[in-house]
């Protein structure tokens, strides 16, 4: 892509030449170091591209192969500033400037990190700046592999990292380790008891005894596998009871927007910076609010991300009493119950939904009445009387 790139900006002639011994003429360019590229041949007449200096040497060797050449078309910015008769002086910077783009394309303007939720951002940034990943880096002369590994040996709460490049910007992505669960003491005797209500669909015991049915109802508390077994002899045994129960429950959720406040806004401040190639111009002061966010642009072309943007910090400040409101508090109260239901379906299997809505004068409510299928089996220790 960059060596076209070059050839536009460079340019170059497209031609055709016919009417000789066409293997000759290919012969004697590459005999002469004249470049040549997308050569077609068709029916002795040849046709293909070369630089604007490869063109005028073409004529000695057209001679001697019998072939006369052709221009099909001229390209590149020479020759369009030519035509369009735009001063050299234009065509020179613009040139620079592109040329300067790319030169500092080969640095790291940007850096982020992604994939962390434990470790901050700016403990991982330390630590592969530490190894010269930093802004202003080149990155060809960074062994990211070599220093990724370390970067794994400082910080062993880390189990993997890779930096990828994304044209001047540099993407560190992580995982961090799982923590180890905690010891499972299988060796305290434990009940298995109903963590609501529910009909029960199965029961899968893992040790214990059955002590409710499928197709039975069950209340919160209830016991469904008992950690109590008899033997034949008659005596008794505590055991760690341990199974899963599915049952169908219900839940029901309701909000009214009398649970919750709204405050005016009483002051908007925003503060502009100029992010260029590493550098930040601030323009004006830093702005002041309860609530202070950050929100950056920057310019790309195509994929790559170009180290030019814009950075938006906001402050907010609010009333101290809460004002009347209706219409957000009603938006409160749905986005509540969207929230619930969200979360619900990312801890149970959910069969149906149903979502009612009232208002009057006074108040507005939604509710959500799901049916659902989980697990209902909670442990419950055994206290034993020791004589």
């Amino acid at each position: 892509m960059i060596i076209k790139f070059l050839k536009y900006i460079i340019g170059f002639v497209k031609f055709s030449a016919g009417g000789g011994f066409s293997e000759m003429f290919i012969n004697l360019c590459r005999t002469e170091n004249i470049p040549l590229w997308n050569i077609k041949n068709s029916n002795g007449e040849i046709t293909a591209s070369t630089s604007v200096g490869g063109y005028k040497r073409l004529r000695s060797i057209a001679k001697k192969s019998g072939m006369k050449i052709h221009i099909l078309k001229k390209c590149g910015l020479r020759f369009w500033f030519a035509e369009n008769k735009v001063r050299s002086g234009l065509a020179v910077g613009v040139t620079a400037f592109v040329l300067i783009l790319i030169t500092l394309s080969q640095f790291a303007w940007r850096i982020e990190v992604v994939g962390n939720k434990e470790i901050e951002d700016t403990e991982i940034l330390s630590a592969f700046e530490g190894y010269g990943v930093k802004t202003g880096a080149k990155i060809s002369d960074l062994d990211l592999k070599n220093i990724t590994e370390k970067v794994l040996k400082d910080i062993p709460e880390l189990s993997w990292a890779k930096v990828n490049k994304k044209g001047s910007m540099l993407c560190i992505e992580i995982r961090e380790k799982r923590k180890i669960p905690e010891f499972y003491d299988d060796s305290v005797p434990t009940n298995v008891v109903a963590s609501e209500d529910g009909l029960v669909l199965s029961c899968d015991i893992l040790q214990g005894t059955e002590e409710v049915k499928v197709g039975s109802a069950v209340r919160k508390g209830d016991l469904l596998i008992s950690g109590i077994v008899t033997h034949r002899d008659g005596s008794e045994e505590a055991l760690h009871a341990d199974g899963i129960v599915r049952a169908e429950t219900k839940d029901n959720f309701s909000v009214s927007r009398q649970n919750f406040n709204v405050y005016a806004l009483t002051d908007y401040k925003k503060k502009n910076e100029l992010f260029f190639f590493g550098f930040i111009i601030p323009i004006g002061i830093d702005p002041t609010g309860e609530i202070i966010s950050e929100n950056a642009s920057y310019l790309q072309s195509g994929d790559a991300i170009l180290p030019v943007g814009i950075i938006k910090t906001t402050g907010l400040t609010f009333a101290e009493n809460p004002c009347e409101n209706s219409e957000m508090q009603n938006l409160i109260c749905l986005f509540k119950c969207a929230e619930h239901i969200n979360e619900l379906i990312n801890t149970a299997e959910v069969k149906n939904s149903k979502i009612t809505v009232n208002e009057n004068d006074t108040d507005f409510s939604c509710a959500v009445y799901s049916t659902c299928e989980k697990n209902i089996a909670e442990l419950k220790e055994i206290y034993i009387e020791k004589n």
